[in-house]
């Protein structure tokens, strides 16, 4: 249950301030906001691969991510 509220906390922060939490992991321009380029910018500096972002898009789009991210 612990992980579960971990989780939903970061969930939570991420909504405040998606670029805060974007930024402890990867390196993104400062001023660069469009998701589209993000995504474009850490996968032409091998920050994440292919594989990675289409696991991120499937999951994005399960009813039950969906459902436990409302």
């Amino acid at each position: 249950m612990g992980d579960l509220m971990q989780l939903a906390q970061m969930y939570s922060q991420f909504k405040q301030n998606p670029m805060a939490m974007l930024t402890r992991k990867f390196n993104i321009p400062q001023g660069m906001n469009n998701p589209q380029d993000i995504i474009q910018h850490l996968l032409n500096t091998n920050q994440v691969t292919q594989a990675q972002v289409n696991s991120v898009m499937q999951m994005r789009n399960d009813p039950q991510i969906q459902n436990l991210l409302r």
